[in-house]
């Protein structure tokens, strides 16, 4: 929430502290200074409004309140709050037919108006907050926002037919917005809507055909609240989200409509007012009254939660700071809420008033008390006594997508077409990561390939954690891998572990094993401690493995061999040589070796690998050994 400093001094006789001290003081209230920024003669706060104080703080209203009771000032009326308004415009028709949606509705009529330019101060609050003006009528109800938190919306009334009706969109209806973005409706969106159609979405924007422009002679003003749910759920299903859905959706004080009303009316009057100028009564629909909300609350409660000795007085001095009116009787409090303060209705919202008023620096640092018992959760202790064994037995952990192009378990808000399913079981990813960790084998320098997942998988019935296990590679070097691991997972968790086990791929769901196993009462489980590790880039273009097999005299050693090899090979060789086979055969010994080539720039050809192979036969003949 941007918020200016001029702006929020006009609510204040007594000068304000600098910018960073304003900032220092509303963080500690629970307004945390994200940025300052100098802007001409202003100065921009830009503050985090935490959802639960959205209803009132999205303003600089809200804002001057904290402040004031912050540093124990009193906030003021500003005089352009005041104007006088003639009577006498006919009363706009409204009609509202979804009160489920729409459950407060204030407005009014303003006729013989002359709209022109908003005055140079209202200009240069709403260019501080990034806001572009429009026209006087626009302006004041852009103002009217910002400073009570307010949204509200004009109709240019004489391009309104007929009478405004709060209704759901009909099938196949279009409406174009302020901005000239053309939208497409159903039943489940609800407009503001004439004889004509739509001429607003309801709590979110406004439609360009009854929109305000120099013309405009005379406006009907529309504040109404709309239910925060509703706004949020169809501001995200059109894509649209704009200062009136951010507050709509947090929830605004209902009788914040009436008020805003009368205020934008007046300024209305006043900077775009002529001497034939009328206003109409005020229509209101399911206004509540302005009664009063108590809420009681122990101090005891007080007391002993906000972590600090505090007395009675000093806690209602704190409250009557934020405008909550109260004393106290047989030891419990009756306090008066302010109408605006939404998300106070637990005697535990007025702990934390307290608390954050008075200052949680009051609070004592205590060391907490020392525990020999901790807990340990069964189920995230034995996924890691399965991966510590697993990675002892040569198995190495991957991670697959939990998103699938198809399934059956479907994801209300995809992140992307071919992510719209929960994967149901490991198989189909793991499988996938098995053959790709195959054909990066040679590159890694590994003979045969063995890996493991523990996830989640998603069934209708809810969600589960399986474990799956694979090996690959040529048969005589794989045989009974698999089986071992299962075996090791087993004798690691003292229960048998069982699940399907086909193509090389076994999987087993993990919860019913747990159910079995005792709660753990100390952790055991050794994990590597971290090591600063040396990072080298690896390349995008793929590799060309090629193997040399030699005969030599029984005296030559392979060390010797692949040192004629390397030196030979040329700078693209990225792993080897390796010695993958030696036999002797009459009277001479047999070594094979592999080589790697890969380049970080292109792709290579079998041409450029040939060239590189050319030289080290040479080399290999020059020594007299036998290319097989």
């Amino acid at each position: 929430m941007k918020i200016s400093y001029n702006w929020l001094q006009s609510y204040f006789k007594e000068k304000l502290p600098t910018p960073e001290k304003v900032g220092e003081r509303l963080t500690l209230l629970s307004f945390e200074m994200e940025g300052v920024e100098k802007i001409g003669d202003d100065t921009v706060l830009d503050l985090k409004v935490l959802p639960d104080r959205a209803c009132y703080a999205l303003s600089h209203r809200g804002i001057a309140y904290e402040l004031g009771a912050g540093l124990e000032l009193e906030t003021i009326v500003p005089k352009w709050q005041k104007t006088a308004v003639s009577s006498g415009a006919t009363l706009p028709e409204i009609k509202v037919e979804a009160n489920e949606i729409c459950t407060h509705f204030a407005g009014r009529r303003i006729t013989d108006l002359k709209n022109g330019l908003s005055p140079k101060w209202m200009q240069d609050f709403l260019a501080t907050l990034g806001q572009r003006s429009v026209s006087a009528i626009v302006d004041v109800t852009n103002f009217v926002m910002f400073d009570i938190g307010r949204p509200m919306h004009a109709f240019d009334a004489k391009k309104v037919k007929g009478p405004i009706v709060v209704r759901s969109a009909k099938a196949g209806e279009t409406m174009t917005t302020l901005d000239n973005k053309e939208l497409k409706l159903d039943s489940s969106i609800f407009v503001l809507a004439d004889d004509d159609g739509p001429l607003a979405l309801a709590g979110i924007k406004g439609g360009n055909r009854a929109g305000v422009t120099e013309e405009t002679t005379e406006v009907i003003l529309e504040a109404a609240n709309w239910n925060p749910t509703y706004i949020r759920k169809i501001s995200q299903k059109l894509g649209i989200r704009t200062d009136a859905s951010k507050r709509f959706e947090n929830r605004v004080p209902p009788l914040y409509a009436a008020e805003s009303v009368q205020v934008a009316t007046s300024m209305i009057v006043e900077y775009a007012g002529t001497n034939n100028t009328k206003a109409s009564e005020m229509i209101l629909i399911d206004i509540p009254n302005n009664a009063p909300r108590l809420l009681s609350v122990s101090a005891h409660t007080i007391i002993s939660r906000i972590g600090f000795s505090v007395a009675v007085p000093e806690i209602l001095s704190a409250l009557k700071r934020l405008g909550i009116e109260g004393g106290e009787k047989n030891g419990t409090l009756e306090l008066t809420v302010p109408h605006f303060r939404l998300d106070l209705t637990i005697p535990e919202d007025i702990v934390e008033e307290v608390a954050r008023v008075i200052g949680y620096d009051k609070i004592q640092s205590v060391v907490p008390p020392n525990s020999n018992v901790t807990e340990i959760p069964t189920s995230f202790y034995y996924e890691w006594k399965i991966r510590e064994c697993l990675v002892n037995a040569g198995f190495s952990e991957v991670m697959t997508s939990s998103f699938y192009e198809k399934g059956s378990v479907a994801i209300e808000k995809p992140l992307a077409e071919d992510k719209k399913y929960a994967r149901e079981n490991l198989r189909g990813g793991f499988e996938k990561a098995l053959k790709v960790n195959v054909l990066n084998a040679p590159l890694l320098g590994d003979d045969k390939t063995c890996i493991f997942e523990i996830g989640r998988i998603f069934t209708k019935d809810g969600e589960r954690t399986a474990l799956a296990l694979g090996v690959a590679g040529p048969k005589k070097k794989i045989v009974g891998i698999l089986e071992s691991g299962i075996k090791t997972v087993s004798d690691a968790l003292g229960v048998s572990v069982t699940g399907e086990n086909k193509d090389g791929v076994f999987e087993c769901v993990l919860d019913g094993v747990f159910e079995k196993l005792s709660e753990p009462t100390k952790w055991d489980i050794s994990i590597p401690s971290p090591q600063t590790e040396k990072f080298t880039s690896f390349s995008l273009f793929p590799f060309i493995a090629r193997d040399v097999a030699l005969f030599v005299s029984p005296e030559t050693t392979p060390e010797s061999v692949g040192k004629i090899l390397k030196e030979n090979a040329g700078s693209l060789v990225v792993r080897g040589p390796e010695l993958f086979d030696e036999f002797s055969k009459d009277g001479k010994k047999s070594l094979a070796f592999r080589l790697i080539f890969q380049s970080s720039e292109k792709t290579l050809t079998d041409e450029e690998v040939n060239g590189f192979m050319e030289k080290i036969y040479s080399a290999v003949k020059d020594e007299g050994w036998e290319v097989r």
